[in-house]
């Protein structure tokens, strides 16, 4: 039986579905799925959604209405493409410069398009339109803080990554760098020079994001919304206090996945909810491959963004070469047909990924180290070998290093060489296999599946009105009071005017003395 308070909850929410905003409109199909699966677990729990999206649904769904930006989505996508942002052979001997200016600015820009589209626009203006609560996505910049105040309710970031001090700093102070790693720089360590050089990088960081683009933010806000609150009868709070007023974090990760931060209350691990664990049946081919492979079976993927057609021809054949000296079979996602494949390996353009890492045959699955791949390889217990290319894919993968769950292999056209090292180590030695096992079970033992503690948390955000008992009193307290700064000062001024006062004191009994003489 259900304790007392757990029975009141569900008599009160389910008398009353909630109307939801899920906005996750980065055209993107990982964040789709991430943003979708949002969806799929409101409209679970019976309750109405409308979903801002990139990728519409092409039927109707059953309580859910979507609010299209299709057209501005596949625009986006033409520029990133043409750009040749995710084409491998192009990421080979470059840096992770995700936090150089330009790329700092496409979040900005991708809002402020957002805001400016047709159907988004007539959709925020709509005075017919009400919610209970928003859950929105934190992708990087905080422009679509706006949308809650225009419907007056509560609202909820989202983190697609692992938590790091820029989401973290939305509901609560901003973490000290010497532990918490910038979420596209490398781990902290003790050493001076390491601390030294992420205090250099998170002050960077820190002028760029929350005063060089919060600017121009504050700006597109004060320029978007307050005509848009006048037509819905409201008004907009300053961009501060729309930016910094969220009811809660949800983070798409868990401590056995990546880095332990000091985390709010009001800052909820959900990482695995994207997945649909209710597996479907493998397509004949594929499941004979995984029935039949005596040796095991390694998968390798880079993902819905990466594609391994974009390698370079040498880096491919390379590749298959060194497949081929395997026993085990390889099923390879790849997007093109090639001829001359090797007998041990299969080409996929389309795999069923989890029922891949949920096969008793699979031994390891090599991977672009995404946060939700590595996520299902946690899930199911399988060790991973990571090739990590841009953004917080380099702190994925050290995470598993660290935690003995996998190796990292440096992208490069001889990538060949050092994979084929690291599939021997993991197959020779029978410690990842366990350390993958015992995290899993780890990651897995949770009082609520992760989707359930979305809809339980969302839930709870529109019953206690706001959840603000769980909101850290932090974001009360300025920075001086916090660092002590203003009682500093007075101790300094006491101490000052106290050695004033000896000081006088002193030079007119010196002058006593002198006349007395």
């Amino acid at each position: 039986m259900p304790p007392h308070w757990m029975c009141f909850l569900l008599l009160v929410v389910p008398s009353g579905a909630l109307r939801v905003l899920v906005v996750f409109p980065f055209t993107s199909p990982s964040h789709n799925l991430l943003g979708r699966s949002v969806v799929r677990h409101l409209l679970d729990a019976n309750h109405e959604v409308v979903h801002i999206t990139s990728f519409p649904y092409k039927t109707a769904k059953e309580n859910l209405t979507e609010i299209s930006i299709e057209a501005l989505g596949a625009q986006i996508l033409e520029e990133i493409e043409n750009a040749r942002v995710y084409s491998v052979k192009n990421l080979v001997g470059h840096k992770n410069d995700f936090n150089a200016i330009k790329k700092l600015y496409f979040p900005y820009d991708f809002h402020k398009r957002t805001l400016d589209n047709e159907n988004m626009t007539k959709f925020l203006s709509d005075p017919r339109e009400k919610f209970d609560v928003v859950l929105i996505e934190w992708f990087f910049s905080d422009l679509f803080a706006g949308i809650p105040p225009l419907f007056q309710c509560p609202f909820i970031w989202m983190a697609s990554t692992d938590a790091h001090w820029q989401v973290l700093s939305l509901v609560g102070e901003v973490p000290n760098p010497a532990y918490t790693p910038d979420i596209f720089d490398l781990s902290p360590t003790a050493s001076l020079w390491d601390r030294v050089c992420s205090l250099a990088y998170f002050v960077k960081k820190y002028f760029l994001s929350k005063i060089f683009f919060a600017t121009l933010e504050k700006s597109t806000y004060n320029a978007v919304y307050p005509s848009i609150a006048v037509k819905r009868g409201v008004s907009m709070p300053s961009y501060e206090d729309a930016v910094y007023n969220a009811s809660m974090l949800f983070i798409n990760s868990h401590p056995a996945l990546g880095m332990p931060h000091n985390i709010p209350l009001n800052a909820k691990y959900i990482g695995g909810y994207h997945m649909d664990t209710d597996l479907k049946s493998m397509p004949t081919h594929l499941q004979n491959i995984m029935d039949n492979a005596n040796h095991g079976v390694i998968y390798f993927s880079l993902g819905t963004n990466l594609e391994s057609r974009l390698m370079s021809g040498d880096m491919i054949s390379s590749l298959l070469t060194m497949f081929s000296k395997l026993k085990q079979a390889v099923i390879w996602k790849f997007e093109e047909h090639l001829k001359n494949v090797p007998k041990n390996v299969y080409l996929a353009r389309w795999a069923p990924q989890l029922n891949i890492l949920a096969h008793p045959n699979l031994k390891i699955f090599i991977t672009h180290s995404g946060r939700m791949s590595l996520t299902e390889a946690v899930h199911y217990g399988v060790p991973v070998i990571g090739i990590p290319m841009y953004a917080d894919q380099f702190l994925n993968i050290k995470a598993c290093v660290k935690k003995h769950v996998g190796l990292e292999v440096t992208l490069k056209e001889n990538l060949a060489d050092d994979l084929m090292d690291a599939i021997t180590e993991i197959l020779n030695n029978r410690t990842y296999t366990d350390k993958a096992l015992e995290l899993s079970m780890t990651y897995n033992h949770r009082p609520l599946t992760p989707g359930q503690e979305l809809v339980y948390w969302a839930e709870h955000t529109v019953i206690s009105k706001g959840a603000r008992h769980l909101r850290p009193t932090t974001q009360e307290v300025f920075l001086y009071q916090k660092s002590y700064i203003d009682l500093i000062l007075v101790v300094i001024f006491i101490g000052s005017f106290i050695c004033f006062v000896c000081s006088f004191i002193r030079k007119k009994l010196n002058t006593v003395k002198e006349k007395r003489n």
